[in-house]
């Protein structure tokens, strides 16, 4: 063998190795993504990129059901909370551009807040650490729910959570207030500064913060975990209010390892824990979750059928980037640790199937006697493909009883969830709920009462008894 070819083969080796490797991930991926998809738990799109190269880019399912339209990686889905990490960008640029400061008051924005909430400031709101409660709290989630809407909830209310700086906690009512300084700060609306500064310099040519005046031409449906349509129908901001792309979201990942937007002195001050009054750290920065043991910010978001999610390593520039418009049916946390255990080379799980899809599947084709059969025979036998998690069949129960008006099924899908957890309070009082709207009084109370037994912090529950008692 001449010396040549051997550096030929010196140099080439280590090429392929990495090739094969990088590969090897990809299919990994893909087998996780199929399973998913097979069993109904993702229904979207998804990148994936290691070492800063995209190795993984896919869209699974339908788009409409109606139409059966089948979905291609560059639809564009609502992002819930994922928006927040734009409300912050458009805050840090209007700092980096002189128009103001982190210390500023809510108050010198928007004085009517003065009686309760003088002490706010910008990075309280940025940091959830502003007491200001979540807004969805005192307001109807009506079709065309406006900032204006959510400013006069939370006035109303006329107090806040907790003193500003005490304690982390989360609130969209705060970030809409940011979307509003924002405005007032640049004026402009948030879309025509964020496209400006952010969607336009990197192309983002698939981002927006919607409303009514745009329309989005390759949008993504909404839908629960059951099917039915439950598309995104607000106007907030903020909080929310972006569509968006995997492509798009990607080009805004990597665009944060440079200066493009902002010098990186302000992106490194945005994933900094927060240090509250008693010196306590709370680890949400500047519009991202970050992690205490490691380099990795993220972000999840979800309303009404969609959920989104983006994660960046930066010590290895890896990205994690999904977008579904399947509702609760998405299994995030189990779809989110198979792919690290993949880029970190360990060993995967598949992630297990809620229970509920199976049994509405069940109760549509065999009524709910061949539902219960069936979840007592996936209980038996397949424990560790389905989750039977207590919330699930709560969560389940709840939409039978209230979207379906299906009282008689409720009832007997949160007495399933009561012989599976007999120890839980919440699941008798969900039961007693269902027998007062079923108007069974005497088994109302009766599950109520064991509620309140099961836990005595339960005072809703002794509530309901006296009115159920009339005293």
């Amino acid at each position: 063998m001449s010396n040549q070819f051997k550096f030929f083969l010196l140099l080439f080796i280590p090429f392929l190795s990495f090739n094969l490797f990088a590969q090897s991930k990809a299919d990994k991926i893909d087998e996780l993504m199929n399973y998913c998809y097979d069993n109904g738990i993702f229904n979207g799109t998804i990148l994936v990129a290691d070492e800063g190269e995209i190795i993984y880019r896919k869209a699974f399912g339908v788009t409409n059901k109606e139409n059966n339209e089948m979905l291609e990686p560059d639809y564009q889905f609502y992002l819930g909370s994922v928006s927040k990490q734009f409300t912050t960008m458009a805050i840090m640029l209007l700092k980096f551009e002189g128009k103001l400061e982190y210390s500023d008051q809510l108050i010198k924005y928007f004085p009517e807040f003065k009686s309760f909430a003088s002490d706010i400031t910008i990075k309280h709101m940025m940091t959830h650490t502003s007491g200001l409660p979540d807004h969805y709290r005192f307001v109807e989630p009506k079709k065309g729910l406006s900032n204006e809407d959510a400013i006069q909830a939370l006035l109303k209310h006329g107090e806040l959570d907790f003193d500003p700086g005490d304690k982390y906690r989360y609130s969209n009512g705060a970030y809409v207030m940011l979307a509003m300084i924002a405005e007032n700060a640049s004026g402009t609306t948030l879309h025509n500064y964020l496209h400006e500064k952010v969607f336009a310099p990197l192309e983002m040519n698939s981002t927006m913060v919607y409303d009514e005046k745009y329309e989005i031409t390759k949008q993504a449906v909404g839908y629960n975990e059951f099917g039915i349509k439950d598309d995104y129908h607000f106007f907030t901001t903020g909080a929310g209010g972006i569509y968006s792309t995997i492509d798009d979201l990607y080009k805004w990942d990597q665009a944060l390892y440079s200066d493009k937007i902002i010098p990186q002195e302000f992106i490194e001050e945005a994933f900094t824990p927060t240090m509250l009054n008693d010196s306590s750290l709370s680890y949400y920065g500047y519009g991202w979750r970050l992690n205490k043991s490691s380099n990795k910010v993220a972000h999840a978001g979800g309303l009404a059928g969609f959920r989104a999610f983006i994660q960046r390593d930066p010590d290895k520039n890896s990205s994690i980037i999904f977008c579904t418009n399947f509702g609760n049916a998405l299994n995030m946390g189990g779809v989110i640790d198979g792919i690290n255990a993949i880029l970190e080379n360990n060993s995967f799980v598949f992630p297990k199937v809620p229970i509920t899809l199976k049994m509405h599947k069940e109760i549509e084709s065999k009524g709910i006697t061949g539902a219960i059969s069936s979840y007592n025979e996936a209980k038996k036998n397949y424990a560790e493909k389905y989750d039977f998690a207590e919330y699930l069949l709560n969560r389940m129960g709840y939409y039978y009883l209230y979207n379906l008006n299906d009282v008689d099924t409720a009832i007997e899908i949160f007495k399933v969830n009561v012989a599976a957890y007999p120890d839980a309070f919440n699941v008798y009082d969900s039961l007693g709920e269902a027998y007062k709207v079923k108007g069974n009084i005497e088994l109302a109370i009766k599950n109520y009462q064991k509620s309140y037994d099961l836990d005595n912090s339960n005072t809703n529950a002794l509530k309901v008894i006296k009115e159920l008692k009339g005293n």
